[in-house]
């Protein structure tokens, strides 16, 4: 009988944890998956941003209009599609299961000889977007973007691109943005 209580005991504490360690693992993936969301939920808000000034260039002042002296307050364009837009509120491109938005902010390079003034000379800025994911995971990225002599002015981007055909049907590549350098900011799983 003893033996039985015994080995009884130590089927309970074996059981006990594995239970505890499959919970772990759970727990493990769903912050996983939360970070990864809020991820590409930032690289969506980046994409949206880049479409965005592709199509808001103004010859001369280039982004001017977009961004602000030193970056204080930086501009959260309601133009850019989604932008801001919370789980199940109009605007929101994500599923409200998904429980994800972006919020995307346009910022001016500091290497900008206009940066304290609040003047794109040189048509680069930075597109920052902050992916809001479950749980409360949040993921940040920065895209340095470079308007080339031909894509803005306005012009859009109609479709996506296939091997050896532009975005636009056209066979040039004129249309993309130039992507000089990203940045990805820390996760916040579980957070407020």
């Amino acid at each position: 009988m003893l033996v039985a209580m015994i080995a009884l005991t130590g089927l309970v504490t074996l059981a006990s944890i594995t239970v505890m360690s499959i919970q772990g693992g759970i727990t493990a993936v769903g912050q996983d998956r939360s970070k990864s969301v809020a991820l590409y939920i930032a690289e969506s808000g980046a994409a949206a941003g880049a479409d965005y000034l592709r199509k808001n260039i103004v010859a001369g002042s280039y982004y001017s209009t977009l961004v602000e002296p030193n970056n204080v307050n930086p501009q959260k364009p309601t133009g850019i599609v989604g932008n801001g837009a919370r789980p199940g509120q109009p605007g929101n491109l994500f599923s409200t299961d998904m429980n994800a938005w972006y919020e995307v902010e346009i910022l001016n390079n500091v290497e900008d000889a206009g940066f304290a003034a609040g003047n794109d000379t040189d048509k680069i800025v930075v597109i920052r977007a902050t992916g809001h994911g479950p749980n409360g995971a949040t993921a940040q990225v920065d895209w340095h973007v470079q308007a080339d002599a031909v894509t803005g002015l306005g012009r859009p981007c109609p479709s996506y691109g296939q091997k050896g055909m532009a975005e636009d049907g056209a066979g040039r590549n004129d249309c993309l943005t130039t992507v000089i350098s990203t940045d990805v900011a820390t996760y916040s799983p579980g957070g407020p």
